[in-house]
């Protein structure tokens, strides 16, 4: 299964919410639609912090905390819903740390669609960049992505989209720990 992910303009963005305010007014013409696929943030994936190289890890070794703060979106579907493309926004914190020395915070994270039985079918990682200005502390961006999704016979109840951030394990298993799982 090959999906297709691309970041859109801001531009873009703005085209799609004008067609699909048009497309809404012929809502009553359309035939029932499945629902969108659910999409949802990893809690042990959420937040993560960026230490700079070496072997330090306490607070004076924090270049930047990030965290995906949350998301709204649509879907549509394509050839006779043999596809569903969802358009999202992302919202991606970073805050700077002691030891950041760049003037922007570069947060990996990871799209993944999965079926129900938690089977990864694609996944694809991201980059955000969060830029600061003087006097900044805390930054929070705004990531537009579009997924096309293959529905390939599932139905899109089948099939969840899961978002997290990309992390060395032993943060993660220290996250799942705080979480208590």
């Amino acid at each position: 299964m090959k999906l297709r992910f691309s970041r859109l303009t801001t531009l873009s963005a703005l085209a799609l919410l004008i067609v699909a305010s048009l497309l809404a007014g012929c809502s009553s013409k359309r035939p029932n639609l499945p629902p969108c696929p659910r999409v949802g943030i990893l809690g042990d994936a959420q937040k993560a912090t960026q230490f700079r190289d070496g072997p330090g890890r306490d607070l004076t070794d924090v270049a930047f905390e990030t965290e995906l703060l949350d998301y709204n979106g649509e879907c549509k579907y394509e050839d006779q819903q043999s596809a569903v493309i969802v358009n999202f926004v992302l919202q991606v914190a970073a805050s700077r740390g002691p030891a950041a020395t760049a003037a922007e915070a570069q947060v990996p994270y990871f799209i993944a669609i999965v079926d129900k039985q938690q089977n990864v079918l694609s996944r694809e990682r991201f980059i955000a960049r969060v830029p600061f200005r003087e006097g900044r502390r805390r930054v929070a961006v705004a990531e537009e992505l579009e997924q096309r999704i293959p529905l390939a016979g599932r139905r899109t109840s089948d099939i969840e989209i899961l978002i997290g951030l990309e992390m060395p394990r032993d943060q993660l298993e220290k996250n799942r720990l705080q979480r208590g799982f």
